[in-house]
């Protein structure tokens, strides 16, 4: 299938080329940038010249005969665009926020702003693969969630689809590496800012909270942290048992988690609490569920590479099961280490 990327200057755009390049069922026809417009691909993706050899178009020129758009754009700017390309009979993929939530209502309560194609929302499919797998066949429109919101949802999944937790308030602690803030510099991402310290951010109003409660059905309270590190999300979570069920532990809490992921190939379920560097440029979630029968709460330690399964991954892995293709195609890179 021929495949154009639109915002292929960001980070997510940049990990998108890398990964449709090396995908066998994808061809890279175009690559659409603002700020890297007329270079180079691989001026910004080193290594990719053998496999692309075009400069990278501005925002606007023509698509060809591209039957995928992968959109990597600011919030608001596809669902201006979306519209036309599902017109054209294209599949679109959104790595951003725009078509995240079914809700027209959801989305302008935590976006602040009124959403220009609400028609779309009731046809987008949600790709959060793991929980929606059997809704992405023939899809049209994906809506890739949030990196955090993939981190958190994934890791409690297996405690709300097995009905092991109250409804009672969800809290979600959350750190991403710097990478998650996107390439436009800001003061609080200069080196001097993030080396040798951890912030909070975003407190109390985090966009992200919002989708997790859709995806969880229950309230969060959500706080994310800048961790000095370049990529790489660790969430972890707190929820009180269901107080009708006995709550359920070590060995058979674990083995109760590998059995709702059995057919997920990207979810690992450890033995002790991973680290982000345990999945660094991988399209895997690495997840450590325990019960503290001191506190009575389920503790969950999840951890992604917010670049790829926080979002380039996903959306190939989304597509790739729209597409009746083996879901791990194109994305069984071995991961970065040391």
């Amino acid at each position: 299938m021929k495949v154009v990327i639109l915002g292929v200057s960001g980070y997510t755009g940049q990990v998108l080329a890398q990964l449709v390049l090396r995908h066998p069922g994808l061809e890279l026809t175009g690559v659409h940038g603002h700020d890297s417009a007329g270079e180079s691909l691989g001026s910004i993706v080193p290594g990719s010249e053998p496999r692309f050899g075009g400069i990278i178009e501005p925002i606007g020129s023509d698509l060809g005969d591209a039957e995928v758009v992968l959109l990597a754009l600011p919030h608001g700017v596809s669902q201006m665009l979306a519209p036309k390309l599902l017109d054209e009979g294209r599949i679109v993929v959104d790595l951003g926020a725009d078509f995240r939530f079914a809700d027209e209502a959801d989305y302008e309560f935590w976006y602040r702003s009124h959403h220009q194609s609400p028609e779309l929302l009731k046809r987008r499919i949600y790709g959060l693969v793991e929980v929606t797998r059997q809704d992405l066949p023939a899809a049209r429109l994906i809506a890739v969630p949030g990196c955090y919101v993939t981190a958190a949802s994934l890791g409690l999944w297996p405690l709300v689809v097995r009905s092991l937790i109250s409804d009672d308030l969800v809290i979600v602690d959350g750190y991403s590496g710097v990478s998650g803030a996107g390439k436009s510099p800001k003061a609080s991402t200069h080196f001097v800012s993030v080396n040798e310290n951890l912030s909070a951010y975003g407190l109390l109003d985090h966009r992200h909270t919002g989708e997790m409660e859709m995806n969880l059905g229950r309230r969060v309270l959500f706080t994310p942290h800048l961790a000095p590190i370049s990529r790489g999300i660790l969430a972890t979570s707190y929820a009180l048992p269901d107080q009708v069920k006995t709550p359920i532990m070590g060995d058979e809490l674990l083995e109760l988690y590998r059995g709702v992921y059995a057919d997920s190939p990207f979810v690992r379920v450890t033995e002790q609490p991973p680290g982000t560097r345990q999945v660094q440029g991988t399209n895997f979630i690495a997840i450590h569920p325990v019960y503290d029968p001191r506190t009575n709460r389920y503790v969950v330690i999840s951890a992604i590479d917010n670049l790829v399964k926080g979002a380039a991954g996903q959306a190939i892995q989304a597509l790739n099961v729209s597409q009746g293709w083996p879901e791990e195609l194109g994305l069984d890179q071995i991961g970065v280490w040391p």
